[in-house]
Formats: structure tokens, C-alpha cells, sequence
């Protein structure tokens, strides 16, 4: 059933970095996926951490709109049995049908604790911000000796103690390699290739698509009604993304995912392209385009960006466009139809 080990060091770490040893039979949404039984025992290494599974993991629970995501585009969206996180993420159509048939723990995936995950039953727990209230790495370590596994998804291992290596820098590259990982982990290494590749013809796609266009500068906000706008530095996924539609984040050279900038550095910056960021999830007061739209332009600290007046150079987006799975893929091809109207 694929439980811990005894003996392999706790952490959290999630996205297959490197797998050794033989799929399983824990097949995915088409049959014909498996590459056949598991010979052994499959050694994952992610965020710094080896994990070591005696079997494909039949029971996942996934934590986070990325997990299902990632685990459907590698051919193992099956292996979900419980979910937690939003259903108002934009899911196309298989993994939404994965998500809703999985049993919904809970709605925020940050309020995850140790006895959530214990009482699901579930091989493995694999996720991101696995609980916004307790040290990750001693959530594994209880689990680990409870015989759950904790994988974290590769981008956000910067956030993890040892997590990340060195120079390494989150993007569609470590989306990429998860769902690579994943296909190893479950023995659906066929569809986990063929999705690796659909999806980078469609990032080279818009890549071709924006070729042409001139240079300009942009800036990611976070959007909310009570308190202060968040900013995206060079770390966030969402700046690859603006580097691939041919746009330069102002804040690319903040070493920091996510920050609060002030207002001064927001007026001062005057960009040509304000991409505002808000969650649609019924828990914010700022759950549409027209909401954050009006919540910006009505902040007198930012009366100085012209960006923010003008409807073609201010572009509301749902965050889940932004997150480390297919939906970022969406996402680009989202912004480089919706820049490309002006």
C-alpha cells in the first residue's frame, strides 16, 4: 500500500525529484497507462528527502488545487480518494470529475493537521502548504512514524529547510518534472510523457505567438479588501510567465515569492501592465474581474499608475492561473489572448 519505511529521514518533500525502481499497477485514468507491476521498491527523492515506497500508493490524498492537477495530467488522477481544497478552481473537465468523486475533507487546504491526514487512511499525503499553523517538517516526522508519506510539490520546496536546490528556481520546469515524477511513482510514465509534451508545445505556442511584440514592463499584485496588496518577485511562477508573454516583472529581482511592496514602490515603478490577482473561492469579498477591478481603482495610494485607469493595461486574474500545475499553462495562454486584444 505504499507506507513509509522505517529508517528513511523525515521532512516534507513532495514532487518526485528523481525516482528509481519500477512503475506499478496503480494505472491512472486509462488502463493501458501502466507500464506494468511493481519489481521493487521506488525510491523518491523531493525537496531534499529520500522517500522510499515498498508499492505505488493506492489511497492519495491531495492537498491543494496542484496535487489532482499534476497527478491527472500524469495518468494517476484515480489514486486520488480524498481532496482538500476548493472546488472554484478552474479545473478543465477530468480533473474536476477527480476531484468532486474524491471524499472533500476540507476546504482550506492550510487548515490540514496531523489527524486529518491520519483519519483519511490515505497512503500518502501530497500537497503544498500542508498546515499554515505547525513546522512541516515535524508534521512528516509524526507521520512518517504513523506510516503516511508527505510529498510537497516541487515548487514550493523553497519554502521547505533544505528543500530546494541550490540555484534551483521555481517555474514550468519543476511542473514539468513533477509530473514526471508521478508517472514513475505509479507506473503511468506513457501518459505522463505525452503530457509533458502537449503542454510545452503550448507554452512554445505562445511563445511564437508574443514573439513579436514589444517589451514592457509589468506587475503582479495580489488583491484583497482587507489589507495590504501583495506583490510576486522573481521566485513566484507568475514571473515566468511574464518573461514568457514578453513582459518584464518589476519585481523580478525581489528573491522572494511573495511579498508586501508599499505603495511608493507600486507609483514608482509606473507600469505598463497591472495583472491583479484575486481568488474566487466564496471565502473573499473580491470573488470577480469587475470586484478587483473597482477595489484597485478605488485605493487612493495607487491615483498616480495609469495602468490601474486604463482597461487595457489592467488585467484581472484568477490566482489559480498562477499555481504550480497545468492551470499556470492556462493561465499563459489566458494573458497572451487577453494582451493580445490591445
Amino acid at each position: 500500500m505504499g507506507r513509509f519505511r522505517s529508517g528513511v529521514a523525515a521532512a516534507v518533500g513532495l514532487v518526485v525529484l528523481v525516482v528509481t525502481g519500477c512503475g506499478g499497477s496503480a494505472g491512472g485514468n486509462d488502463p493501458s497507462a501502466s507500464e506494468g507491476s511493481a519489481q521493487g521498491p521506488i525510491t523518491v527523492t523531493s525537496c531534499g528527502r529520500e522517500v522510499v515506497f515498498d508499492s505505488p500508493p493506492e489511497s492519495v490524498l491531495a492537498i491543494g488545487s496542484e496535487a489532482p492537477a499534476l497527478l491527472e495530467a500524469a495518468g494517476a488522477g484515480d489514486t486520488v480518494t480524498h481532496y482538500a481544497g476548493s472546488l472554484e478552481v478552474p479545473f478543465d473537465e477530468k480533473v474536476k470529475d477527480t476531484v468532486t468523486k474524491a471524499e472533500r475533507v476540507l476546504e482550506d487546504s492550510h487548515d490540514v493537521s496531523f489527524e486529518t491526514i491520519i483519519n483519511t487512511g490515505a497512503d500518502v499525503a501530497i500537497g503544498t502548504d500542508i498546515s499554515a499553523s505547525m513546522d512541516i517538517n515535524a508534521l512528516a516526522d509524526r507521520l512518517a512514524q504513523a506510516g503516511v508519506q508527505v510529498l510537497t510539490v516541487s515548487n514550493y520546496c523553497a519554502g521547505v529547510e533544505g528543500g530546494a536546490a541550490e540555484g534551483e528556481q521555481p517555474g514550468f520546469d519543476l511542473i514539468y518534472r513533477d509530473i514526471e515524477s508521478y508517472g514513475k511513482l505509479f507506473g503511468t510514465e506513457t501518459v505522463a510523457n505525452e503530457s509533458i509534451e502537449e503542454l510545452k508545445g503550448r507554452v512554445s505556442a505562445v511563445e511564437a505567438k508574443v514573439a513579436e511584440r514589444s517589451k514592457r514592463s509589468a506587475i503582479p499584485l495580489y488583491v484583497n479588501a482587507d489589507g495590504p496588496l501583495g506583490g510576486y518577485g522573481g521566485q513566484a511562477l507568475v514571473s515566468e510567465q511574464m518573461a514568457l508573454l514578453g513582459l518584464d516583472n518589476v519585481f523580478d529581482d525581489v528573491e522572494k515569492r511573495y511579498f508586501e511592496p508599499s505603495s511608493e514602490e507600486i507609483v514608482s515603478a509606473a507600469p505598463d501592465v497591472v495583472f491583479a490577482l484575486h481568488l474566487p473561492t466564496g471565502s473573499s469579498t473580491l470573488e470577480t474581474s469587475d470586484d478587483v477591478v473597482t477595489e484597485l481603482r478605488s485605493r487612493p495610494e495607487l491615483a498616480g499608475v495609469g495602468s490601474v485607469a486604463d482597461d487595457n493595461a489592467l488585467i484581472p486574474l484568477n490566482f489559480y492561473y498562477t499555481t504550480a500545475s497545468p492551470l499556470a499553462v492556462d493561465g499563459l495562454e489566458l494573458l497572451a489572448e487577453r494582451l493580445g486584444d490591445e
